[in-house]
């Protein structure tokens, strides 16, 4: 069976303050986007076999999609295994939710695998032991107000159309040195320009992150310079940045001057939001 498993931004990210339990109180509109991984997942006799185009990917319960798999098999007693192949196109550490929407994908792939009658708010609780971000994968095709540390969702519809441009650089941003970065300094992200669904594009890790990579508000600095870009804006903790463009006939060429003004070999795709 085939799974896509798509990446996210975050077209806000506002944090509300320290939480008791040593996390940050987190409000942000993440959104699904037209680039991910493919998954294909099969049954088989018994265990969980894991196989990823991205060699540097570990292959056991250290991946979420390892987990994800054996977290539904246990919790709905299911004695056969299963074998899942993750083709990785998402770039690792780069606030694209690339290893939360894998095992996302798993859950979603093994309750149609197995005929699992389990409604997408009991699924999705279920996804929230593995981490923050994956409950909101499990709606698919949906945008979602995540609070908490991200795992409550809320699910709404966009009457916008967005497309743009995903960048990354190459490295990536540690998401704990991020907050904790934000923590000894607290600062609002720079509010952008505003959607037509009413949010303002702003993300609060930006300051914190831009104050170490300066690859980052380099790039985004550049960006907003250019006539086919509505705004640009860091996604999650880094270190992808994105632009929203005013029309998907205006990503190549976008695509083409960037890669020549920061070089050829690096990551860069245009991306439709699928909400």
């Amino acid at each position: 069976m085939k799974q896509f498993s798509p990446a996210k931004i975050n077209l806000t990210l506002h944090i509300l303050g320290k939480r008791p339990d040593g996390f940050h109180e987190l409000e942000t509109l993440m959104v699904p986007i037209s680039f991910g991984d493919d998954l294909e997942i099969d049954r088989s006799p018994s265990g969980i076999q894991l196989t990823c185009s991205n060699k540097d990917l570990p292959l056991n319960e250290d991946n979420l999609a390892y987990r994800a798999a054996a977290i539904f098999l246990k919790e709905f007693a299911i004695s056969s295994g299963v074998s899942i192949a993750i083709e990785k196109r998402t770039p690792v550490g780069a606030g694209l939710g690339g290893g939360s929407s894998n095992a996302a994908a798993v859950l979603l792939a093994l309750r149609k695998l197995f005929a699992v009658d389990v409604s997408d708010e009991k699924l999705a609780a279920l996804a929230g032991q593995l981490g923050s971000d994956i409950p909101f994968f499990i709606y698919e095709n949906k945008a979602a107000i995540c609070k908490g540390r991200g795992e409550i969702i809320e699910p709404l519809s966009l009457r916008g159309h967005y497309q743009g441009l995903l960048v990354h650089p190459g490295f990536g941003v540690s998401t704990p040195w991020a907050y904790k970065t934000y923590a000894a300094n607290p600062q609002k992200g720079v509010e952008g320009e505003k959607l037509a669904d009413g949010f303002i594009l702003r993300n609060d890790l930006e300051t914190a992150a831009f104050s170490k990579y300066l690859w980052l508000p380099a790039a985004k600095a550049w960006f907003q310079q250019q006539p086919e870009v509505f705004d640009s804006l860091m996604s999650g903790s880094g270190s992808s940045v994105f632009t929203l463009t005013h029309d998907e006939a205006g990503i190549e060429p976008l695509k083409e001057r960037f890669l020549k003004e920061y070089g050829a070999t690096l990551f860069a795709t245009g991306f439709r939001v699928t909400a």
